[in-house]
């Protein structure tokens, strides 16, 4: 019994530490706890079932098809990288791979207490990202002495352990939808102050992708659960997003100009690089993760503008 809680706890902690602790393997950015616990809980898995793994469903075959053209991509890609450069590129397929592995075990019966706990993780963990995000925002909410480890420098945002406001408010999304589900059958007013934090932590990230996934995710469950009240209150608090976003963007225009059609030229210019990059080879790409490594191969442009670039579209 201990074992079970033990292994739910651990993953629930990997997931919020983030990106806040990484083992770094050369020049790469490194493996964070969450990778590793994932790895280890499908060597664990593996053993539990004896490497017996059930048909792979429909969602699994899907996962399995793009794994096999990420890697063919890269395989042939035109590119002409190094070793170093194969196996940053590579490395990315591989830990997307653990994760659909781990998927592929819970519904092969492996890791019992993990398929059984999944959602108080996702939502434990969603509760303590979007908590340490706010206590980020309000005593730390200039990011942008980042930008000299190879982070984008958010201003004001709320980024918590992922570092990265859109990556963090995707989460908090499921989190919400979580919460309005009432996985773990609250009481009406733990559901409202769970939800508060939440939405809160959300609101900070000022994410505009963020705001629109909120949006067609929680009109989704509406449709499903066939809640008119349920509607409303989604586009009252998607009205709220809007609102906040457009205070932030004139209250840090007071401190730091943004030039929003920069960000529209930013936007444009990344298009066409990526569209160019897709000219050059349509059917299987250049390599999945090779993309900063064909700006500077086809010479359009420095990669790491480019890649702030498009992190400025959002």
């Amino acid at each position: 019994m201990r074992t079970n809680i033990a292994l739910s706890l651990i993953l629930t902690l990997a997931i919020i530490t983030g990106q806040l602790v990484r083992i770094h393997v050369g020049t790469n950015r490194g493996l964070t706890i969450l990778e590793i616990a994932v790895a280890g809980l499908c060597l664990l898995g593996l053993f539990q079932i004896k490497f017996k793994l059930i048909r792979p469903p429909v969602l699994i075959k899907g996962a399995i098809a793009f794994i096999t053209v990420c890697s063919l991509s890269l395989v042939f890609t035109p590119l002409h990288l190094n070793t170093l450069q194969y196996l940053t590129a590579f490395l990315y397929t591989v830990r997307f791979s653990i994760y659909i592995l781990l998927g592929w075990l819970l519904l092969s019966g492996a890791l019992i207490s993990i398929r059984e706990n999944i959602n108080k993780i996702l939502l434990f963990s969603g509760i303590g990202l979007a908590s340490l995000g706010l206590l980020q925002f309000i005593f730390l909410p200039d990011l942008r002495f980042l930008a000299s480890f190879g982070w984008d420098a958010h201003f004001y945002r709320t980024a918590s352990t992922f570092l990265d406001p859109n990556f963090l408010g995707a989460y908090l999304c499921l989190t919400l939808l979580l919460i309005s589900q009432n996985v773990l059958q609250l009481k009406i007013n733990h559901r409202k102050i769970l939800f508060m934090i939440v939405y809160l932590a959300l609101m900070t990230t000022f994410s505009r992708s963020s705001y629109g996934m909120f949006l067609i995710g929680s009109l989704t469950l509406s449709f499903f659960k066939r809640s008119v009240k349920l509607v409303f209150l989604t586009i009252i608090l998607f009205i709220l997003l809007l609102v906040s976003f457009q205070i932030y963007i004139r209250a840090v225009n007071q401190v730091t100009p943004l030039d929003r059609d920069q960000t529209a030229s930013y936007r444009l210019i990344t298009w066409q690089q990526g569209l160019e990059i897709f000219m050059k080879s349509p059917v299987l790409g250049v390599g999945f993760n090779t993309y900063s490594f064909a700006l500077r191969q086809y010479k359009l442009g420095d990669e790491q503008r480019a890649l702030k670039d498009a992190e400025a579209a959002n």
